[in-house]
This record gives structure tokens, C-alpha cells and sequence, in this order.
């Protein structure tokens, strides 16, 4: 038991074969997740939250930003399997669950070739059961600040294992309703040589960047000064035991 790769006429797939089986290729077929998800339509940077043989599971696919998005939104230059956003994205969540770090489980993910140099990703994993991003949580009602600096205990805790997520915001947390942190969407994400203090500064300074954001953007949204001094105190006090 553990992660089987095969390939089709055109995609990679690898997949862990506890939770599905070689027959995998089908959830991510458009026309399947429409039919076997509450989603109407299957959109572009749109998470689809679907069930699969009593597992609920979360789909992702890969697309680009900017210009270039608009051009060939879901496909990438190819250079090799490995070098792939997709295979990264699944095997650096695969590296963190063996440490022991709060990351959805990682189920199967399919690297499609788009002749001739190109390709198109997506990334299928379990979703966090009982879980909603902290933009939804703080839009409706505040954090205590024992969980601010829960929060930034769990920042220093990846931090402390050399993962710098390289979009860190509020979108990309998750909080269960124990009062559990998850952090999700690792796209371009890497467990890297022990970074300097000025890029775990920068780390952070970005986050709470992200957050005055969406102050702007909300009409409701519960944050403040006194918030974010709890989750630098308890950031502060992780990186120091």
C-alpha cells in the first residue's frame, strides 16, 4: 500500500492507493466532477469539494495569472515530470505530512502533455474535515487572540522545518472547529536550505500585508493591532523554545 504512478495516452497520474484506486483518471474529468459535485460548473482557480467511496475529497486545477492566463490559462512550459507545479505541489504536502505538519493529505494528482512543450496539472486532496478558511471565519466573527498566537506558533513551527509558504494569507489557512490551523495551496512551495531571518521577516511581513488587504476589501472584517501582536508574540515564543 502506498503512492502507484501509471501513465494514459497523454497524463502521469500518481495517486495513494488507500484512499483510490488505479481507475483515479476519472475524477478529474470535467464532466464527472459536474455530475458527482454540488459545483455547477467546473471553473478556472475554482476548488471543487466532492465525495469519493465515503472520503470527501478537494480538486484543484493549475491555472495562470496575469497575461499570460489569458493566453493559455491551464498550461505550462514542460521541462520534466518532476519540475511540474503539480508533482511539486504533491510531493512537498507528501514531505510535510512525514513531519508531522497540520496539510491536507495529498490523493492523486495527473500531469497532462500539451504538444508539444506544454502541459496542464491537477491536484486532487483531502479536504479538512469540519474546516473554513480564515477569510470566512474572520468576515463573520473574530479570533480570540489565543488563537492568533496559535497561529503564529504554527507559522514558526514551519518555519522551524525550513517551509516558507510562498502565498501566505489568510484565504490559504484553514481553521477547523477544534481550533486546529491548516495551511493549504503550496503551489510553488519548497522545503528549502534554513532560510535568513530577513526572508521569515518578509514571510510575515506578507501575511499581515494580505490581511490589511482584505480589511479593505470587506466592509466586515474582525482584525486588529492587538490581534496581530498576539500571533508575533506567540511566533516569537515558538522560534524561541
Amino acid at each position: 500500500m502506498g503512492y502507484r504512478q501509471f501513465r494514459s495516452k497523454l497524463a502521469r497520474v500518481i495517486y495513494d492507493d488507500e484512499i483510490v484506486g488505479a481507475d483515479c483518471e476519472k475524477l478529474f474529468n470535467r464532466e464527472w466532477l459536474q455530475a458527482n459535485s454540488a459545483c455547477a460548473q467546473v471553473e478556472r482557480g475554482k476548488a471543487v469539494m466532492f465525495e469519493y467511496k465515503g472520503v470527501e475529497l478537494v480538486f484543484k486545477q493549475y491555472h495562470r495569472g496575469g497575461l499570460a492566463g489569458r493566453l493559455v490559462e491551464k498550461s505550462y512550459l514542460y521541462s520534466r515530470l518532476a519540475n511540474t507545479r503539480v508533482w511539486r505541489e504533491f510531493n512537498i504536502l507528501r514531505e510535510m505530512r512525514k513531519l508531522g505538519l497540520p496539510v491536507p493529505r495529498p490523493v492523486a494528482a495527473r500531469c497532462v502533455s500539451v504538444p508539444p512543450l506544454a502541459y496542464r496539472g491537477a491536484l486532487i486532496t483531502e479536504r479538512v474535515p469540519d474546516s473554513e478558511n480564515l477569510t470566512e471565519r474572520l468576515c463573520r466573527e473574530p479570533l480570540d487572540n489565543a488563537l492568533w498566537s496559535k497561529l503564529g506558533a504554527l507559522v514558526a513551527l514551519f518555519h522551524q522545518h525550513n517551509i516558507y509558504h510562498p502565498d501566505l494569507n489568510a484565504s490559504n489557512i484553514l481553521l477547523t472547529e477544534n481550533g486546529d490551523f491548516y495551511l493549504i495551496d503550496f503551489d510553488k512551495g519548497a522545503i528549502r536550505n534554513a532560510p535568513s531571518n530577513q526572508e521569515a521577516e518578509a514571510n510575515i511581513a506578507r501575511f499581515r500585508r494580505s490581511l490589511d488587504k482584505l480589511m479593505g476589501r470587506h466592509p466586515v472584517f474582525h482584525f486588529d493591532d492587538r490581534n496581530w501582536a498576539a500571533l508575533e508574540e506567540g511566533y516569537r515564543r515558538a522560534m524561541a523554545g
